[in-house]
């Protein structure tokens, strides 16, 4: 496996891709994912990119936009494709949450990368340069003066942040730019939902559980998902939301379906979906961004509404003015509602965070991020983060009377967020194995932004051992019925209940396996939802991953050049249903690869997602990533704050948090004979008094 030498594995990949027909040599450094080519073919594209050509693509992209305008003021006025509040697109859209920010710079990179294809197919396709080592010179291609380039610029200046995601790889788009990858035989790649409905097939109702990892894994997973991605949606022009599919789950007729659509297609016969008659699941295409390191052409790539560490923005929210919104405004502290002596989460001030059933009683939470309530775990982590900032900022105030509410608000979120961090990495640990934390991956230096393989592929693991049933001793809540439907966290049993879940229940296995309820009940009406794997698949083609085996090369340092290279590396029955799905061996999508892999020994995942998991984790705990803010209100020693933390653990912090007085040392496990439960007062406390 691939360790201290991440980037000559890199190179090695490059290699491979090279062998596929695609040419690119050598790693740059800056952050605008240039690789580099050759140079006399860079002369020769140097000559075709000149002020006039730049500028007459630009005028091109501005024309198209206008005829879009007019395409979707006919969409937005027909009856067809109209996002009904409560369905299943509906819940989509709150798990991409665009705000108006994130849309215009949205618009403003769909104008971008369509002078970019225009540049592909006007100087490029017709000389017999391959559109593939276009778009990777574009991407190092600077926007001349001009109306779109000015608007770039100032729109780049006034971020917080560098929301673009990086990539290990070059984005391979059929086109160079934007278009779905094909097939190396140059067909159509298979549909997403026939590979995962494949799966879904051969395990028949088979749901093996893991014997040994707990559900808080599975909660932690995605709750640090949350932290670090967020890939939100197109929009029409002017914000209104788009829907790809009818509302019978059929396909639109091309002439009502938006550009930015490219729904999951489902086969007539399909085992599940054919009982209803559902032929589209929608997707569409996720925001773009402009970059933070000037505005340039190039392929497609995507945008992060979360921030680039790990800093509980899904708690405290990405931006300064979300956070100022979560704040009491006295004694440091978020704001809560207490009841019955306990605190939790706010009530959002409407339910446009959740999808509303009037056969179900729920209760609508706010918090950082719009996705608080797409499950229950992820609803109760939040509450627990919240009680612990509180709970901090409280102690701290006794500790220092004198402190202002900003002073007292700095302190317990930094303190928070250090803590959190100390849970990551015994995260980390159960993740991907011992050496995940004592092994640096370095990548492009001073480039602190999250992996697009990370946010698009490598987290998102999790789905396949999330249980279809939240249960304890005393009976269970199906998932299918709360996703975006959360229930009143205040009622004391249902709390319980959660918290008992979360440390007690088995997670299901990492496998090719899904429980119903993720496999095509996912935000589901009336028996008919999503299907998470074929959406994790969709959304990776859409981003221009490259394949499993590049990846494989990338973190394993061993091409691949037929199917054999891969048998001892994949499950065999995974290995034969990934060979009857797709046509080569370099068709493979990375997350259907990764998840068929033997897990690494002490590991949740296989090698290729512990690399991948392990290389941004390591980054986004960088300590050269954190940002230098003069304007803190007040300053907490780092060595101090590390060493009241040096003890404090996940089991700790539920004990703080959940309202028990007995957990198992390991929370990532289930209780056992080598993980007992034991009393809370035989777990280190903070001692907040040697911080101050």
């Amino acid at each position: 496996m691939c360790r201290s030498v991440f980037v000559q594995c890199i190179a090695v990949a490059l290699l491979a891709l090279a062998v596929q027909g695609r040419t690119t040599s050598g790693i740059a450094s800056d952050q605008v994912d240039r690789y580099e080519l050759d140079p006399p073919l860079a002369l020769r594209l140097s000559r075709f990119a000149s002020t006039s050509n730049l500028e007459e693509a630009l005028d091109y992209s501005e024309t198209i936009f206008e005829k879009s305008k007019r395409l979707e003021g006919s969409l937005a006025a027909g009856s067809r494709g109209k996002v009904v509040k409560g369905g299943s697109t509906y819940a989509q859209i709150l798990d991409g949450y665009p705000t108006p920010s994130t849309q215009q710079q949205d618009l403003l990179a769909r104008k971008v990368l369509r002078a970019s294809s225009f540049f592909v197919n006007r100087h490029c396709i017709p000389n017999g340069i391959s559109s593939y080592e276009c778009g990777l010179y574009l991407s190092g291609t600077q926007l001349p003066s001009s109306t779109i380039g000015d608007q770039c610029r100032s729109l780049i200046a006034s971020k917080e942040y560098n929301d673009e995601y990086r990539r290990l790889l070059p984005a391979l788009y059929d086109d160079g730019v934007y278009a779905f990858r094909r097939s190396t035989t140059g067909a159509e790649l298979p549909l997403a939902r026939q590979v995962s409905s494949r799966f879904h097939t051969a395990w028949k109702n088979q749901e093996p559980l893991d014997s040994t990892r707990s559900v808080a894994l599975v909660q932690w997973t995605q709750f640090i998902e949350h932290d670090l991605a967020k890939t939100t949606v197109q929009t029409m022009h002017d914000g209104t939301d788009i829907e790809c599919c009818s509302g019978d789950h059929g396909q639109l007729l091309p002439r009502y379906r938006h550009p930015s659509c490219k729904p999951m297609q489902v086969p007539e016969d399909d085992p599940y979906y054919q009982t209803y008659r559902a032929t589209c699941l929608n997707y569409v295409r996720s925001a773009l961004s402009l970059g933070g390191d000037g505005c340039h052409l190039g392929p497609a790539n995507q945008l992060n509404q979360a921030t680039n560490r790990l800093d509980l923005s899904q708690l405290y929210g990405s931006l300064a003015n979300d956070t100022k919104l979560l704040r009491a405004g006295k004694g440091g502290r978020l704001r809560a509602q207490l009841y019955d002596s306990a605190e939790y989460l706010q009530q959002a001030d409407n339910d446009r965070l959740c999808v509303t059933d009037p056969n179900l009683e729920t209760v609508c939470y706010d918090s950082g991020d719009t996705r608080v309530n797409v499950n229950p775990y992820i609803t109760l982590l939040h509450t627990l983060f919240l009680r612990s900032h509180n709970r901090l900022a409280k102690h701290l105030a006794l500790l220092r009377p004198s402190w202002t509410d900003d002073q007292l608000f700095a302190a317990a979120r930094t303190v928070n967020t250090k803590l959190y961090q100390k849970i990551v990495r015994e995260w980390l640990t159960a993740v991907a194995g011992e050496r995940a934390t004592r092994t640096s991956q370095p990548t492009a230096p001073q480039d602190g932004r999250v992996s697009n393989e990370f946010a698009t592929a490598a987290i998102r693991f999790y789905s396949t051992m999330m249980p279809g049933e939240i249960s304890n001793a005393l009976g269970s809540y199906d998932l299918e019925h709360l996703f975006y439907r959360p229930k009143d966290l205040r009622k004391r049993d249902y709390f319980a209940h959660l918290v008992g879940s979360v440390l007690g229940q088995n997670a299901m296995s990492l496998d090719t396996a899904y429980v119903d309820d993720m496999a095509h009940l996912l935000f589901g009406v009336r028996n008919v939802g999503l299907d998470v794997l074929a959406l994790d698949i969709q959304r990776g083609r859409d981003h221009g991953l490259a394949r499993y085996t590049d990846y494989y090369t990338l973190c394993n340092g061993k091409p691949v050049t037929g199917w054999a290279d891969l048998e001892r590396a994949l499950k065999p029955d995974d290995l034969e249903m990934i060979r009857a799905s797709y046509a080569t061996v370099h068709d493979v999508d990375l997350i259907v690869g990764a998840i068929a892999e033997w897990p690494v020994a002490g590991a949740t995942v296989g090698p290729t997602l512990s690399c991948l998991i392990r290389e941004q984790i390591d980054n986004s705990l960088d300590k050269a990533h954190e940002p230098q803010d003069s304007a803190t209100p007040v300053a907490l020693r780092a060595d101090r704050v590390e060493a009241v933390l040096a003890e404090y653990s996940a089991a700790r912090f539920m004990c703080d948090t959940a309202q028990v007085d007995r957990v198992q040392r390991d929370i990532f496990r289930v209780p056992s004979d080598d993980n007992p439960q034991i009393r809370c007062a035989q777990l280190p406390a903070l001692d907040l008094a040697r911080l101050v």
